[in-house]
């Protein structure tokens, strides 16, 4: 294990005193500065871009995790120091594709043939992909190219806009009643679900939980989610998180992630610490609980609530073919690995990184699909 702490950790509440203390320290999304490639290159989720930033400053003194945002789309990202020029991936599934094509493989499509994602030759240009979900959906196996190493648990529900009349706490079953469009009112209030972005594994995730699928979408099976032919949304996709997309708009609902809500929630105290920008895209979004005893969260504490039923591990996946790499199973495998253990300090208390960004941390192992963090025995092939 090789892991660093830095200064000037915070917790809910920290004091003003320290930001102004720490305001001259750099802003961190991207590695700053991009020529800063380090060891080892990722890409992908959206979800886990801003933690990930934080583990790139606190792993190593900063030589480690090069992360690199999903965020802004469209546009391009440079990985190493000779060539990897391409497109931003933008989601955990595009993340992975760039995984996979760095390791030679041929995604088909307009990709351009092996070793190309999106026109781009990328081979040895990404070490890992953050992604939100696992690509094996529901059914965990052992075996395959890719090995998906939890690192957080997550709480997903429904964002609703909080100066609307939609109630504050909405069952799965209502939840699913709504996406598989059964129900167009919760409680005789008019509601539009909205979509995100497919490469998203937010969206697979809830695709997943609320039982439809893309082709079914598709195929115009949902008709509040999409008609006609070819087949449009009845809404545009958003960028997953994005709270904005809920302001004025008193009837929509989104999927949305309670660690990010948290890491959004405490922007400002985040850069104080770390120098990490935490984009607060919260706008009028309110976060659902699925009764008055079950909450994504402590709205007080903002600790996620890790046995929410709507649940899930966030990941990093590398190819299974490197887990014999010192540099990879010291920063990725195991729990006392550099991002399971990562720290940051402040008035001689000390903060995990991963929950600092608003993840819970399970040290126990339940099951595949609810490890222990650094666990290495979760796998699939895309």
């Amino acid at each position: 294990m090789k892991v660093k702490t830095i200064g000037n950790a915070v917790v809910v509440g920290f004091c003003a005193a320290v930001a102004v203390a720490m305001a001259a320290t750099p802003a961190v999304a991207d590695p700053s500065p991009v020529t800063n490639y380090r060891t080892l290159a990722g890409t992908g989720s959206d979800t886990t871009q801003d933690v990930l930033n934080g583990l790139g400053v606190a792993v190593e003194g900063g030589a480690t995790i090069a992360s690199w945002d999903a965020r802004p789309q469209p546009s391009t990202i440079k990985t190493k120091a000779t060539n990897c020029t391409f497109n931003r991936p933008n989601g955990s599934g595009a993340g992975r594709q760039s995984l996979r094509a760095s390791e030679g493989e041929d995604l088909g499509g307009t990709h351009g043939g092996a070793g190309f994602y999106q026109g781009a030759n990328v081979v040895g240009c990404v070490d890992f992909a953050r992604s939100s979900s696992y690509g094996g959906g529901t059914n965990p196996q052992n075996t395959g190219s890719l090995t998906y190493i939890p690192f957080g648990v997550d709480a997903m529900t429904l964002g609703i806009n909080v100066n609307g009349d939609l109630p504050r706490n909405i069952s799965f079953a209502q939840m699913q009643r709504v996406y598989r469009c059964f129900s167009t009112n919760i409680t005789g209030i008019p509601v539009q679900p909205r979509m995100i972005q497919a490469d998203s594994g937010t969206w697979q995730f809830w695709t997943q939980r609320m039982q439809l699928t893309e082709a079914e979408i598709a195929l115009g099976d949902y008709p509040c989610l999409a008609t006609g032919s070819p087949v449009t949304p009845v809404l545009p996709r958003v960028q997953e998180h994005d709270g904005t997309v809920l302001n004025g708009n008193l009837n929509q609902v989104v999927p949305f992630s309670a660690g990010q809500f948290i890491a959004q929630s405490r922007a400002a105290t985040i850069q104080a610490a770390t120098g990490v920008t935490v984009a607060d895209r919260r706008g009028e979004v309110y976060l659902t609980g699925l009764s008055a005893a079950e909450q994504p969260f402590n709205r007080t504490t903002l600790v996620v609530n890790t046995n929410f039923t709507l649940r899930r591990d966030v990941y990093n996946v590398v190819p299974t073919a490197d887990l014999g790499n010192a540099e990879i199973a010291d920063t990725f495998v195991g729990p006392g690995s550099d991002v399971c253990s990562a720290t940051v300090t402040s008035g001689g208390n000390t903060f995990n990184v991963v929950e600092l960004f608003g993840f819970g941390r399970r040290t126990t192992q339940v099951a595949p699909l609810d490890a222990a963090c650094g666990y290495d025995q979760l796998r699939f092939n895309s």
